[in-house]
């Protein structure tokens, strides 16, 4: 059972699910800093949905890469599962929509209970989302839109879908709160395309970066500074506690990634740096909107 559960833990990359789980736990645990009614078992199976939606992402993103010729080496793609043969394309596409039927699941039974129509639309939006960024040539991952894509659907969407396992309603006030983590997140997928411009060149993929030419390394920083003062705006407009000043301590951290990308030096090891700045912001931002030990 443990090597069973090893084995699809690499399939999905589960190692990248801080993303998800940061963003539903921001809208849930953003919801109770508001004063709304909050259930820890709803955030619990908010946070589950969006962790499946994302693992049911990344498996299609594996099928669709090596089923449409982009996935060229093995080390340079996904899990690498189906390059290594260890598993097969159909393999993959099903254990997808498993994971996205086991997503809708989780969210049909909290729309249920909280009479939610509009959660019923935008879970519907997430798995759409999901299986569309990488579905083929004129798909968002294609034409240089992936970024976007990332930043609304999951930056701003599972935040909204945290948001809405515990009131049920649609507010703006989730998505500004989302912001700097939703920025955070797009830059996790920009820093990846900054590694793979000439392997993305090669298979006919189109990203932001090619479209920056000399200004993508310098919009990389720029982007990292506008996290921080996004964040800070917030908490000047009470949008956010003081306490999410917090997040400066992910600051010291992030010196690393910045010289790598100040000396355009894009590898693995940048990749590593910067996922890992991402889960410690997320941890902090989230520590931010927990009620005073007393």
């Amino acid at each position: 059972m443990i090597r069973f559960l090893r084995f699809w833990l690499r399939a999905v990359r589960f190692y990248a699910f801080s993303t998800s789980f940061t963003a539903v736990a921001l809208g849930g645990l953003y919801a109770r800093w508001c004063g709304e009614a909050f259930s820890w078992g709803r955030f619990a199976a908010a946070t589950a949905a969006g962790m499946l939606i994302h693992a049911a992402a990344n498996l299609w993103n594996d099928y669709f890469d090596y089923t449409g010729g982009v996935d060229r080496e093995p080390g340079k793609c996904g899990s690498a599962m189906i390059f290594s043969g260890e598993l097969t394309p159909r393999r993959v596409f099903r254990a997808a929509c498993l994971c996205a039927a086991l997503a809708a699941a989780a969210g049909l039974a909290l729309a249920w209970r909280l009479r939610s129509p509009g959660l019923v639309v935008l879970g519907a939006a997430g798995l759409v989302g999901a299986a569309g960024y990488c579905a083929g040539p004129r798909s968002p991952k294609h034409l240089a839109l992936g970024e976007v894509w990332v930043f609304l659907m999951m930056g701003l969407g599972m935040p909204l879908g945290g948001w809405m396992c515990q009131t049920g309603t649609f507010s703006a006030r989730p998505l500004l709160a989302a912001l700097p983590v939703a920025m955070l997140t797009a830059l996790l997928l920009y820093n990846n395309n900054l590694r793979d411009l000439d392997d993305d060149r090669a298979a006919g993929i189109r990203t932001l970066p090619m479209l920056l030419g000399r200004a993508a390394h310098p919009a990389a920083l720029a982007a990292f500074a506008a996290v921080f003062a996004l964040t800070a705006l917030l908490v000047a407009a009470t949008r956010l506690p003081c306490s999410s000043f917090l997040t400066l301590l992910a600051l010291p951290p992030s010196f690393p990634w910045l010289a790598s990308v100040a000396r355009r030096r894009i590898a693995h090891r940048e990749e590593l740096l910067l996922a890992r700045l991402h889960f410690l912001f997320g941890l902090l931002l989230l520590a931010s909107l927990l009620p005073p030990v007393r």
